[in-house]
């Protein structure tokens, strides 16, 4: 219970620092919004196995890759767009992950959303429906890094 309390505390003074003023309302606000979130992590299971000290530096080299993915991915975009020629031949394209694990399947499905010239559609198991600007893009899916890098994280996780 105490931890519980404890964590309410932080989560509300961190909505509070980011407020812009510290009245009343805001408080009864930050307390509201921190007992919501604190009640749903605890109703979705325990994340924090996914976020152990063994795990911090293939997370920090997931993170990475997914920046430079998405700042690669916002200049091919560009330039498609700024071309005269557009290459643009949209199709949804089935994704068979090599992941098992619901919570990491979320997190790749998620990051080929934030990925310009691709979305996820669909996600069924570990079978993910993905829009695709053009074929380059739906060839990309392929052997994809992001992938590699939560296949071995949910190795370990795993053991």
């Amino acid at each position: 219970m105490k931890n519980i309390i404890m964590e309410i505390i932080v989560l509300s003074v961190f909505f509070l620092v980011l407020s812009e003023k510290l009245t009343l309302v805001n408080m009864l606000v930050a307390i509201i919004i921190a007992t919501a979130v604190i009640t749903f992590k605890d109703q979705r299971g325990n994340v924090s196995r996914y976020l152990s000290p063994s795990l911090a530096l293939k997370w920090i080299a997931y993170l990475g890759i997914l920046f430079f993915e998405v700042v690669k991915a916002n200049f091919q975009v560009a330039a498609i767009a700024l071309s005269k020629n557009m290459d643009v031949a949209p199709e949804v394209i089935p994704f068979e992950s090599v992941l098992h694990d619901p919570w990491l399947l979320t997190i790749l499905a998620n990051s080929i959303t934030l990925t310009p010239g691709t979305m996820t559609v669909t996600m069924t198991g570990n079978r993910l429906r993905v829009h695709c600007l053009n074929r380059r893009y739906a060839e990309g899916l392929k052997g994809m890094h992001m992938e590699k890098l939560l296949h071995e994280i949910e190795g370990e996780l795993n053991g």
